[in-house]
């Protein structure tokens, strides 16, 4: 730590012993050992502070990777979402419009027939009252 030997601190004791006195000496340690502990937690409390914000500032770094991605994973969905609504765009205004049903040739063996008619964008069953029978007969 200092790289004090012991031989180092057995002179700096003779030296504060003959400076000192014995009758000062135990409140001067008792001095020093205040000081000393105050400087060992000034020095902790330090420590654990950077070890603190370095931590935060991993942490922040976390999330702002977290919300990179997020925020890249919005914008490829919005992108194929635009593209989904461009196609169907382009498929609405390209298709020539279509009758949703076919007519079949018309067959004589069926007891009612119908002609179809298209208006206003729904399908109205129009019938034709020649094909309509006449009389009904219920057997009991």
């Amino acid at each position: 730590m200092l790289n004090i030997g012991m031989t180092e601190l057995l002179c700096f004791a003779i030296i504060v012993l003959l400076v000192l006195g014995p009758e000062k000496l135990p409140e001067a340690a008792r001095f020093a050992a205040k000081w000393y502990g105050k400087g060992k937690r000034f020095i902790h409390s330090v420590q654990t502070e950077v070890d603190r914000e370095l931590k935060l500032s991993e942490f922040r770094e976390e999330i702002q990777k977290e919300i990179d991605r997020m925020t890249e994973i919005e914008q490829r969905l919005q992108k194929q979402l635009d593209h989904l609504t461009q196609s169907t765009q382009q498929q609405k205004t390209q298709e020539p419009s279509l009758p949703l049903y076919t007519r079949l040739s018309q067959c004589h063996l069926t007891p009612f027939s119908a002609n179809f008619v298209k208006s206003h964008g729904t399908d109205v069953l129009k019938f034709s009252s020649s094909y309509l029978p006449s009389t009904l007969k219920i057997a009991v």
